[in-house]
């Protein structure tokens, strides 16, 4: 339970929420505001059990897969894995009629695009502030002789 990154878990809720509100601005049909907003809670709650789920099986990995990539990619591939699992089941429990008119995969493919995106640029965050450490170090190791 020690490894579970809590961050990462906030992180998911943030873009479950995002990605509900974006869903909301695709959708065109006629429905109250408070439903809207019910959505996108809903999609928060959805966010957070992605979350906990993706970093609890990320968590169990074995440490020698400690290589800063490949924690990346596979988090990535869990996460999608998770998220079309998910989403799938609510599909079938809500017995929507997403799946007969065709509307659930492009859903799913706006959901599964932001994710990537949001993993890449989290990525790419954490290789800039090793290469601003990197540098650091090397000015600091400068500076000293």
């Amino acid at each position: 339970m020690e490894k579970i990154h809590l961050e990462n878990i906030i992180k998911s809720i943030i873009l479950g929420l995002f990605i509900g509100i974006i869903l909301q601005f695709s959708d065109n049909t006629n429905i109250k505001f408070s439903y809207r907003v019910l959505a996108i809670l809903a999609s928060g709650c959805v966010g957070f059990f992605i979350g906990l789920v993706t970093e609890w099986l990320t968590a169990i990995l074995p440490i020698s897969m400690a290589n800063a990539r490949t924690y990346f990619f596979i988090n990535n591939l869990i996460a999608l894995i998770v998220t079309t699992v998910i989403m799938m089941s609510l599909i079938i429990i809500t017995n929507s009629e997403m799946v007969k008119k065709g509307e659930f995969i492009s859903v799913l493919l706006i959901v599964l695009g932001i994710i990537c995106l949001a993993n890449l640029s989290d990525y790419m965050m954490y290789r800039r502030a090793q290469n601003k450490l990197r540098k650091f170090k090397a000015m600091i190791k400068d500076t000293k002789y």
